[in-house]
């Protein structure tokens, strides 16, 4: 993995959106800039876009918290090339939740590029993309941190872990995970044989135990056989005898049939004939009813003939008196529009005298309600004086509240003068020698004394004139409120009298008015009702309905309907209407005569034809009888007993098939037992051995088969490029040695991975070196590890990574420190060192400054 890309956003102390940080051409630089200002942010960057995680990030915390303190969300995007030559980008989001309580949102998407674009490789799930990341770089978080990234303050991370866990570093680095898993495969591989051969054995011997049955089963086929043979031979000298007595038995009973079914139709026969004669009888009874009606055709026509002439003639009677009834009613409806006319009249006339009576009544009324008026008029200015003089005295009455308000407050002002010439006063008597103010607390002498006594003395009397004062006064005020409250309360019916007053005054004069108008209205009525009388008395009204009564009256008398005669005709027709019935039989009666003598004709024909089939069905009976006498009998128990016996031997059959239908079975799977054993013998044979090569090829690629051999051979590689580099930065006096084998307490032979560490004094332990000495112990192992990752097969990581403080050098450790670093340089495609020291800075030939500004920290590119 070699960066190449990388963009932050809202990232740390990365606010907003930097421009990016291209690694082109960048091959050894250090990332440099104040203590806190971001640079170690830089590579949380690229570990929590590839992997999630971070120095920051830990079980404490959540993404969260590297998002830019007051932003929501944070972005990385990266870019990275395999060894390969591949460029892929991975971009990573998170988003702090909207609502407290919920759960922030993150996004990680993986693209393949860029020959023709970045194109999109991502997992489902964020799971998924991750492993997918981790396929392509052949290396988890913790294989990185404890190799290719020295950590701040952790450049003892592989020194401190255990025996175990430096070998499971080791392990990653060389990418030997992948012989863990086909150990485990070839594992499971051998679980899977061995229980497959352990079935199929057990297979093999349930097999070989039926097998066993074979003889006993072929034996019982053939006894079985026999007996089926002999039994399907009497089943079928039983069936021929059955069929036989079945034969014989149906023979008798279709002659029996035969007989039965001709008795019927000798009896349907005769039924069918005695009913003929019948028929005929009726229809030469009907016959002469019929003829004897038609013998009084003449009678019959002559009264028919005069009842169609007197129907006629009451036809014509009854359509004069419709007419008349017409007539009579447009008669009564114009009478009745004349008494209408007259009776409006009539009305009006009482209407106008009516009105003329009540104008006479307002009329006379008017000298009486002028008299009432002017009284009334006098009385209202009599109390409209009245009410002038109570306004004047309610005016004053308040004014009178007004002063006694006055006066009160006046004489509380007294009262609390003369409490305070009390109080003081009291102050005088209470005071010492010599005596002091009871206002100012000065010391008064005794002439001072006795002016402020005298003083006081005047004031208490002049507080008590004015109360007394206040009391005379109060006292007449009070006096002449009560006398005009008395004369109001008497006098407060006079605005409502006058009020009253004043409506009668407006509605006399209203009433005078109108007798005033009535007067002038009086020779206008008396006009109208004389009119209107002489009107009714000629006649004068409804000129068009007494003309059109006139004309109708003319046409009654041209009808000339005659009620009397009309009368004597209804009393002939209905004298002759039994010739209506008459006349309608005797054409029934004609016409019946004709078709009862052709069915009389008919019917004696049919008899005929009946007796002579009577005589043949008559003969077919005997000759069946004769028949039936001639059959040999049959009893239904000789054949119940032939099925009965007919039904065992099949049963017997049935049985006897299915035992040797299931005998045959049993030896055909005892034959595809045979077969399947054979080939269950291969398998076994098969699956032993694949059990064996799996088992090995476990222990092949377990830890220790290849992987132990390939941790051997790189070990002695780590342990000389370490020793080198430690030799350069201690001056040859230190060196270390790794040892992948212990003797146990035992005596045995146990599998560890110790560093021994000596200089010249001799070996000793890690914890027993200055700090100085440490960090070069654990550089060199570091730079060691991080050189072989570089070298692995398959997927080398190129990239160096160096977050350390070399506080705990001196100059000359330092110049050691950086010669190490030139010494392993061309080793890897990118070296990055994150120091603050100055002295360091001007070794690299770029450097990524880190600087601090008012929105957060930014950075910048420069090159020596």
């Amino acid at each position: 993995m070699i960066p190449v890309r990388l963009k932050m956003r809202n990232f740390l102390p990365y606010r907003g959106d930097l421009a990016s940080i291209s690694f082109d051409g960048i091959h050894l630089a250090c990332i440099t800039g104040d203590n806190g200002s971001g640079k170690s942010s830089i590579i949380d960057a690229m570990t929590w876009a590839l992997w999630g995680k971070s120095r920051l990030r830990s079980k404490t915390t959540s993404d969260d918290d590297l998002i830019t303190q007051g932003e929501t969300e944070t972005e990385i995007t990266f870019d990275f090339r395999t060894g390969d030559g591949q460029i892929y980008r991975v971009a990573r989001r998170r988003a702090k939740p909207k609502k407290p309580g919920t759960s922030g949102q993150s996004t990680l998407n993986l693209f393949l590029g860029p020959q023709e674009g970045f194109r999109n490789i991502s997992g489902n799930t964020i799971s998924e993309t991750e492993e997918k990341i981790n396929n392509i770089l052949h290396l988890e978080y913790e294989t990185f941190v404890s190799s290719a990234y020295l950590k701040q303050g952790e450049a003892d991370h592989f020194t401190e872990l255990r025996p175990n866990e430096r070998k499971d570093i080791l392990v990653g680095i060389l990418g030997l995970d992948i012989y863990d898993d086909l150990s485990q495969k070839a594992r499971d591989k051998a679980n899977e044989a061995t229980a497959a051969k352990n079935m199929i054995g057990t297979g093999i011997e349930l097999e070989q135990k039926q097998l066993e049955r074979k003889p006993e089963l072929e034996s019982a086929l053939s006894s079985t056989q026999k007996r089926l043979s002999e039994t399907n031979r009497l089943l079928s000298e039983a069936r021929l005898t059955l069929d036989s007595l079945r034969s014989s038995w149906q023979l008798i009973q279709t002659r029996e049939q035969m007989l039965r079914q001709a008795d019927l139709a000798v009896r349907d026969i005769e039924t069918d004939l005695k009913l003929r004669n019948n028929d005929l009888l009726e229809i030469e009874k009907r016959i002469k009813i019929h003829q004897a009606i038609a013998d009084g055709k003449p009678e019959v026509i002559e009264g028919y003939s005069r009842l169609q002439s007197a129907r006629q003639a009451n036809e014509d009677n009854h359509r004069k008196l419709t007419e008349l009834r017409a007539l009579e009613q447009q008669l009564r409806k114009l009478e009745q529009q004349i008494s209408e006319s007259r009776h409006l009249l009539v009305n009006k006339q009482s209407a106008w005298q009516a009105k003329f009576d009540e104008l006479s009544a307002k009329a006379i009324k008017s000298s009486v309600l002028k008299r009432s008026l002017d009284d009334i008029k006098l009385e209202l200015e009599k109390l409209k004086t009245r009410e002038i003089q109570f306004e004047n005295e309610t005016i004053r009455l308040q004014a009178i509240k007004i002063e006694l308000a006055a006066l009160d407050a006046e004489e509380e002002g007294e009262v609390r003068r003369l409490a305070e010439i009390a109080e003081k006063t009291g102050l005088l008597a209470t005071a010492g020698e010599p005596a002091a103010c009871p206002l100012c607390e000065a010391e008064l002498r005794e002439e001072r004394l006795e002016m402020v006594r005298s003083k006081f003395s005047d004031e208490r009397k002049a507080a008590q004139a004015a109360l007394a004062r206040l009391a005379d006064a109060k006292s007449d005020k009070s006096r002449e409120l009560t006398e005009l409250e008395h004369h109001l309360s008497s006098e407060s019916s006079v605005k409502s009298e006058f009020v009253r007053l004043s409506r009668l005054e407006a509605q006399l004069q209203a009433e005078l008015s109108e007798a005033e108008s009535a007067s002038k209205r009086l020779p206008e009525g008396e006009k109208q009702i004389a009119a209107i009388r002489l009107q009714i008395e000629k006649g004068d009204f409804a000129s068009e309905e007494r003309k059109t009564l006139e004309v109708i009256e003319q046409k009654i008398l041209g009808i000339g309907y005659d009620a009397q005669a009309h009368l004597l005709i209804q009393a002939q027709v209905k004298e002759l209407e039994p010739f209506e019935n008459r006349h309608q039989e005797l054409k029934q009666a004609e016409n019946l005569l004709v078709q009862e003598t052709a069915d009389l004709d008919k019917g004696t024909g049919a008899v005929i034809e009946l007796e002579r089939r009577l005589a043949k069905r008559i003969l077919e009976a005997d000759e069946q009888r004769q028949l039936l006498a001639q059959t040999p009998s049959v009893k239904a128990q000789e054949i119940t007993d032939a099925e009965e016996s007919v039904k065992s031997l099949v049963a017997s059959v049935n049985a006897e098939s299915e035992r040797v239908g299931s005998l045959k079975q049993a030896l055909e799977h005892l034959a595809s037992l045979e077969i399947s054993l054979t080939r269950k013998a291969a398998e076994l044979k098969q699956y032993a051995a694949d059990e064996s090569i799996y088992k090995e090829l476990q222990t092949s690629f377990g830890k220790n088969g290849i992987q132990a051999a390939l941790i051997e051979s790189a070990v002695p590689e780590m342990e000389s490029e370490a020793n080198r580099l430690l030799a350069k930065m201690t001056d040859n006096r230190m060196s270390l040695k790794l040892e992948m084998q212990r003797s146990t307490k035992k005596g045995e032979i146990a599998e560890t991975f110790d560093i021994k560490i000596a200089d010249e004094l001799g070996t000793r332990d890690y914890d027993l070196f200055s700090g100085g000495e440490a960090f070069r112990i654990n550089f060199a192992l570091r730079l060691a590890l991080s050189k072989l990752l570089a070298h692995r097969a398959g997927a080398p990581l190129r990239t160096l990574i160096i977050d350390e403080g070399f506080g705990t050098q001196d100059a000359a450790g330092i110049e050691k420190l950086k010669e190490a670093i030139a010494s392993i340089q061309d080793q890897f495609d990118c070296v990055l060192v994150i120091t603050h020291i100055e002295e360091f800075k001007d070794a690299f030939p770029a450097r990524i400054e880190v600087f601090k500004t008012a929105d957060g920290s930014d950075l910048r590119i420069n090159y020596n």
